[in-house]
């Protein structure tokens, strides 16, 4: 588990910087209704499917399906390191935690109830289930926001466009440093919805650009989630065949 904090954390800390750091109260911005209502709608969902994309390199650095069963959240994560390609594999189903990591020659596991397991729940929410954590924006540093409407034959998608303030953004200890801090949330709604398709992330630290892109996809909660196998222990059965 402490791979995973060590190694993957920095990807949480892109999305989820102004959750950590805690949004202050605003007069309001264009488009914020309906970014809240998006937040609610992923927060209700039974399971989902969501991916998030290295825009620059074209690697998906973070993918989960996840789906409630009850109160339990049952879930396969997969993270990646766009520099060194490490990998990390992470299944859940309520009952058992199975983990593996780029250079392990098999999975670890942890039943419930032991000190190496830990899992999610409907209170306890993992960041990519709570709408306010992934699709959180930070009302009080808005410097300007601004709306359009996308229509398709069947669809109608709202992009709501936010740019923030770097003098306030720089008062929080995890955005120190960085500047031109942009979202983009691609939002349905078609006949009365709220579901955020697509969210776009881009800003600047020390000279580098990062852009991410984090695509959302209500599933079946019927439909059980498969632990996936990764290609390196994959390769390693077949070659002792």
């Amino acid at each position: 588990m402490n791979k995973r904090n060590g190694i993957f954390i920095y990807i949480i800390m892109v999305l989820c910087v102004f959750a950590l750091s805690g949004c202050s109260s605003s007069n309001g911005y264009e488009g914020e209704d309906v970014v809240d209502k998006a937040k609610q709608h992923h927060t209700d969902l039974e399971a989902a499917s969501i991916s998030v994309q290295d825009r620059n390199t074209g690697i998906i650095i973070q993918e989960i399906d996840y789906r409630f069963v009850g109160d339990v959240m049952q879930y396969m994560y997969i993270g990646r390191d766009a520099d060194t390609g490490e990998e990390y594999y992470e299944f859940n189903n309520g009952t058992e935690l199975d983990a593996w990591h780029t250079g392990d020659s098999e999975w670890s596991f942890a039943a419930k109830g032991t000190e190496n397991y830990y899992g999610y729940s409907r209170a306890k929410r993992h960041y990519f289930a709570d709408g306010a954590l992934l699709l959180n924006d930070y009302a009080s540093a808005v410097k300007s926001a601004s709306t359009k409407y996308e229509r398709g034959d069947t669809k109608v998608v709202k992009v709501v466009k936010i740019e923030y303030d770097d003098a306030v953004i720089s008062q929080n200890e995890q955005m120190k440093g960085v500047t031109n801090y942009r979202q983009e949330y691609w939002i349905d709604v078609t006949q009365g919805r709220s579901e955020c398709d697509s969210c776009y992330v881009d800003y600047t630290k020390d000279g580098k650009t990062y852009s991410y892109w984090i695509r959302m996809e209500s599933r079946d909660p019927e439909e059980q989630i498969q632990r996936a196998e990764p290609p390196e222990l994959t390769e390693a059965v077949e070659n002792t065949q």
